[in-house]
């Protein structure tokens, strides 16, 4: 392995020496393929560093039927991805004086029985009180509290349009896509589907299928927009450079209101190589078989954005260890479950491992057929052993980065289980029942 070696920046982080710069793209490169290569991230990846592209390379296939492979100009549904772009669009609107972000929406909608209540900084913040339905029926007290839903977003890109007389796709291709130079872009509600638009892919059981058909336009501004790495990086460029709102606006933007949350970003903290290190940043993930992540630690001048069309990357590790490793950090990359290591027995009797096991939700471990799944957030993964000692029984999912040790007490019973979800710090799930 190269080792990377950083001198100092002018603004507190480790600078790239322009001899390392190909060593550290190598390692990026080899970390990614190793994801690639247990079958557990599709997609695209960009990493920029004080505004230089360091990588933007493609992973995976974009359709697994016709062995198209992903490519950094492949097109990605954004899922929630898309809020700070309408947030932006918000903003916009309220810079040139065609909204009020502290006006109550009633000015804008009609429709909305407690418009009179929630401003649209209450929409950007998620502090409004609307639930899911969108039916104006309140939660709390609009501005009390944090509640992530989308149906704010979605009444955004309504009052858009109502304010600026375009349709909501055109109003962000005029105003932000066209002069931000992103021309692979767009609202997945209004425009066509784009050449070199990736499919969306997800798991079940113990193989990879196609994602869910979800109607983008009833997603709007809140998750309906496509984009890629490259045009990401424009949009991000573009906003970190004041070309699209001014430095008053973006110090609002990146603001938290509530729950570290501003206008369409999360706003907070991460620590590595011992240094407390400002981050903004979303997710998004969509049932059509997508998740994405876009992350900038502002100080720093470092952007991740993953673009993945496989639901079950563990895009949170990647962003995670790639940051680390611009940060001088040592990462590691993902092993590949070596099945029947040790001396398991060759026919285990799943039977054992069945059971209800409680942790945040209920998960419940099934036998079908002497197969062994786990449903857990919705998905249905089968389960095959790896190795079994006196206290515990270690399996994992060959469909996604999920590991379960089974631990066992001194009479050999299954009392409960660690899960590593998509690569992430194991939790503890206690067996309904079971004795410690």
């Amino acid at each position: 392995m190269h080792m990377i070696h950083f001198v100092s920046s002018g603004y507190g982080g480790p600078s790239i020496s322009c001899g390392n710069k190909d060593a550290m793209k190598t390692r990026i490169n080899d970390y990614l393929k190793a994801y690639e290569q247990l079958g557990y991230f599709s997609g695209s990846v960009l990493v920029a560093y004080d505004g230089e592209v360091l990588l933007n390379e493609g992973y995976g296939m974009a359709n697994r039927e016709h062995e198209v492979k992903n490519t950094s100009d492949t097109i990605f549904r954004l899922g929630s991805v898309s809020k700070p772009i309408t947030a932006t669009a918000i903003m916009l609107l309220h810079e040139k004086g065609f909204l009020d972000v502290d006006q109550t929406i009633d000015w804008y909608l009609t429709d909305i029985p407690s418009g009179n209540r929630i401003t649209i900084h209450h929409l950007l913040t998620h502090t409004s009180g609307l639930n899911h339905s969108s039916d104006g029926s309140l939660l709390f007290e609009p501005g009390s509290k944090f509640a992530y839903v989308n149906t704010g977003y979605i009444l955004l890109s309504r009052i858009i349009e109502m304010v600026s007389g375009y349709t909501f796709g055109q109003y962000l291709k005029e105003t932000i896509f066209e002069p931000s130079g992103m021309q692979n872009s767009g609202y997945a509600g209004e425009e066509e589907i784009h050449k070199g638009q990736a499919d969306g892919y997800s798991a079940y059981e113990d193989r990879v299928i196609d994602g869910k058909f979800v109607d983008m336009s009833t997603l709007a501004g809140a998750a309906g927009l496509f984009s890629t790495t490259s045009d990401l990086f424009r949009f991000d460029q573009a906003l970190q450079t004041g070309q699209l709102l001014s430095r008053h606006t973006l110090e609002r933007i990146f603001t938290p209101f509530r729950e570290n949350y501003g206008y369409g970003w999360y706003i907070d903290e991460q620590v590595f190589s011992g240094i407390t290190r400002k981050r903004i940043s979303h997710g998004g993930l969509n049932d059509s078989g997508f998740f994405t992540r876009m992350t900038r630690f502002k100080d720093d001048q470092l952007l991740v954005i993953t673009l993945s069309n496989f639901l079950l990357s563990p895009l949170e590790k990647m962003n995670r260890d790639l940051a680390a490793l611009i940060f001088g950090e040592t990462i590691n990359d993902p092993e590949k479950a070596d099945p029947n290591v040790g001396e398991p027995a060759p026919h285990t009797d799943y039977e054992r491992l069945a059971g209800q096991y409680e942790a945040f939700m209920p998960i419940p471990v099934t036998v079908e057929q002497s197969r062994l799944f786990i449903s857990i957030f919705g998905f249905k993964l089968e389960l095959f052993l790896q190795n079994e000692t006196e206290t515990q029984i270690d399996c994992y999912s060959k469909a996604a980065y999920v590991h379960v040790t089974f631990h066992k007490n001194n009479s050999g019973i299954v009392t409960g289980a660690t899960i590593q979800w998509l690569g992430e710090d194991g939790y503890y799930a206690k067996r309904s029942g079971a004795n410690e």
